[in-house]
Order: C-alpha cells, then structure tokens, then sequence
C-alpha cells in the first residue's frame, strides 16, 4: 500500500499535520461558495414599489404577474379573488349610501325601500363587508337599483369629500354579470379590486433571464417605517403617484390632500442618499379617471392647486349616441396634457436647499395600470433602464 505524505509548509520545511491541511481547504471551498452566492446575488435585479397608499402600486404589481408570470388560475380567481371583490363592491355601495346621509341628500334618493333595506342589512358589519351568509347574488339586484338611484349619483359627484375607489365604478357597471352565483372574475376585475398591502410583499418573477425581486410596501401612514427595510442595494425604484387624486384626501387623515402627500413623499425619497445609484421611474398613474375628472372638477378649483392657470372644459351631456365633437375632443387632449405637465413639474420641483441632491435623473411615464397593453408598453422602456442600472452596479457597464 502506497504511503501518502503530507506535503511541508511552503514557510518552514516542517510537517504539516492533515487536520490543518483539511481546515485549509474547507476554507477555500467556503470562500469559493460565497464568492459564488455574492455573484449570483449581484445578478438579481431590486425592484421597490413604492407610493402613498391607493396610488396603484399593487396594481403595477398584479400586471406584472400578468405579463410576466402565470396570470391567475381559474381556482384562484373563484375561491380567493372572487370573495375580495364581491366585498369590494358592497362597501363601495355602503360608502355611497352612508355618504348620502351625511352629506344631507336623503331628499334626491328615489328607491327608498331599497335604501334602507341596504343600509339594515344585518349580514353586513359596519364597512359594508360581505359576512358568508350574504352574497353578491343575493344583494347584487339591489346595489343596481341603488346605482342609478339620483341620491346615489348625487354623492357619486360629491365623492372627494368622501373616502371611496373611483375605479370601482367599473364594478357598478357590470354588476348584473358579477351577480350572477357562477361568475368566474376576469383579470380586469382583479386589477380593479383594492387589497391593502400591509408590510412588505416580496415577488420574484423571471424577466428576459433576469430575476426580478420586486418588493411592494403599504402606502398608509403607518406603514411607510417598514419602508427602510428594503432600501439596502436596490436596482430600481418605481414611484407610483395617482394623477385622479389632485382634490381627494387622504383615508387616514382628512386634513391632507393625496397629491400634495404623495409629491412630498416623492421629493423625500427622490433625493435620499438611499437611492443615489438607484434607476428612479415616476408612474403617474389612473390617467383614465384624471381625464374623465378634468370635466368636472377644474383642478384651479382645488384649494392646493389655485396657481394652476391651464386650460379647463366642461363636459356637456350628450344625447345618446352622440360623439364628442372635434373641438371639444381637441379642448380635452390640451387640458389634459396641460394638467398632467402641471403635476409633473410639481413632482420634480425640489426645495432650493435639495436642489444638488438628486443624482441620477427621473424617468416619468403616464399610465394606467388597469390597461395591461398600457402598463405592458411603458414597461417594456422601464426594463431597459433597469437592466442597465443592474449592469452598472455589476462593473459590466461604464
């Protein structure tokens, strides 16, 4: 039998025992391992969502699951989606109706039995959610009635003094679809449906090879010192900001308008050293709902925003089937081109004391998350800009 001889230490000529030689090479392999961890670790790509609370940051979130992921199965639509947006609907309408008492338009409701029928309903607790003994098959019927009800729609048109989702007017819409007992959701209602995100939501999806590791936060008050938890290493940061929300105030404090919070927020974090070598994309996001608003509610006429001299419209009622005019069509387009220029310089305007603060700049883009091809197309330019911020970051881009 062979005798196998240690080698000498390369130092001192003098034996080297085979325990030490062992350790020695455990130690290499370790370093190895964790050269290799650090390297992969390198390649994943940091995504942070973030934005105040109802600004549509989940929504982003739930297209990208669309385009880039799985989708939604059909047994995860019926049995986890479909409870959550049948309840979406009911405190939506519960929102409605509790408004119409408190802001005094009792006299303009016409289906009064429906109304207090509703507001009795002893299956509902106290927002409007749906207890397992009601359903929207049962309810649906009355929450149509009560739509087109004028007391309804009179709060509907006073609905910035109240806290309610604009988008779920979607849900009115086609509510005798979403009564029926064997409604399977669509995607759209999935995007629709409002699920508020508490502390941090990690989702890893495969883009173009790449591994994304997108990290979606609550936007409320209290959950925005969770926030810093993520903030180590991130690739990117997609700041979503609602344009529809420019004379609504904020669900947890009535007092403060939702752009003026979300552009202070925006500020804050824009200039933090935080995100000094971090791609920064600005999402103004629920374009649909500010070009519908623009016809009705001036953005001058809002406290905040009384420096804005832009252009407004009012929208005249249309006889059924009648197509908006070109001039009215032309007044539209500039109003909301000019409204939307007016909040985005808001956005990027920074105190003279941050003025060298920002260094790197701001990718802006118009969306709708709701509209997959909208959010498909604009992401489609933001992953560019990502990729390349991760390829800085590994040393392979100059």
């Amino acid at each position: 039998m062979p005798i196998l001889l240690t080698p000498p230490c390369p130092c001192t000529g003098a034996p080297v025992r085979p325990s030490l030689v062992q350790a020695n090479e455990r130690s290499r392999q370790i370093d190895a391992m964790n050269a290799r961890d650090h390297d992969t670790e390198q390649k994943k790509i940091k995504l942070l969502l973030l934005g105040a609370g109802e600004s549509g940051k989940t929504t982003v979130l739930k297209q990208m699951q669309i385009i880039y992921g799985k989708g939604f199965a059909e047994e995860e639509l019926r049995l986890q989606w479909a409870p959550r947006i049948n309840e979406n609907v009911v405190a939506a309408m519960k929102a409605l109706c509790d408004a119409v008492e408190d802001l005094e338009l009792m006299d303009q409701v016409v289906n009064q039995t429906e109304f207090d029928s509703f507001q009795s309903n002893e299956a509902m607790n106290g927002v409007g959610l749906l207890s397992p003994e009601l359903s929207l098959s049962e309810i649906g019927p009355v929450i149509k009635v009560l739509w087109n009800d004028p007391g309804i729609q009179a709060a509907w048109e006073q609905r910035s003094e109240f806290q309610i989702i604009e988008s779920h007017v979607k849900y009115f819409e086609k509510i005798d679809a979403m009564s029926d007992p064997e409604y399977t959701p669509s995607e759209e209602d999935v995007l629709l449906c409002r699920s508020r995100t508490i502390g941090i939501v990690k989702t890893v999806l495969e883009i173009d090879k790449n591994e994304f590791n997108i990290f979606d936060v609550g936007g409320q008050r209290n959950e925005r010192r969770k926030w810093i938890h993520c903030f180590d290493e991130v690739t990117a940061v997609i700041f979503v900001a609602a344009l529809s929300e420019y004379d609504q105030t904020l669900f947890e404090d009535s007092s403060q308008n939702r752009m003026v919070e979300a552009i202070e927020i925006f500020r804050e974090h824009s200039t933090s050293s935080w995100f000094k070598t971090s791609a920064l994309i600005l999402f103004l996001n629920k374009s649909d709902l500010f070009e519908h608003k623009l016809g009705k509610k001036p953005i001058s006429s809002v406290e905040e925003w009384d420096d804005y001299q832009g252009p407004d419209y009012v929208v005249n009622p249309l006889t059924d089937g009648q197509a908006p005019d070109a001039e009215l069509q032309l007044q539209q387009q500039e109003a909301f081109d000019q409204g939307k220029n007016y909040f985005l310089k808001k956005f990027l305007e920074l105190p003279d004391d941050k003025q060298t603060e920002r260094s790197s700049d701001v990718y802006t883009h118009v969306t709708c998350a709701t509209n997959t091809d909208n959010v498909r197309k604009i992401f489609d330019v933001c992953k560019d800009v990502i990729l390349k911020g991760s390829l800085i970051d590994s040393g392979f881009y100059a």
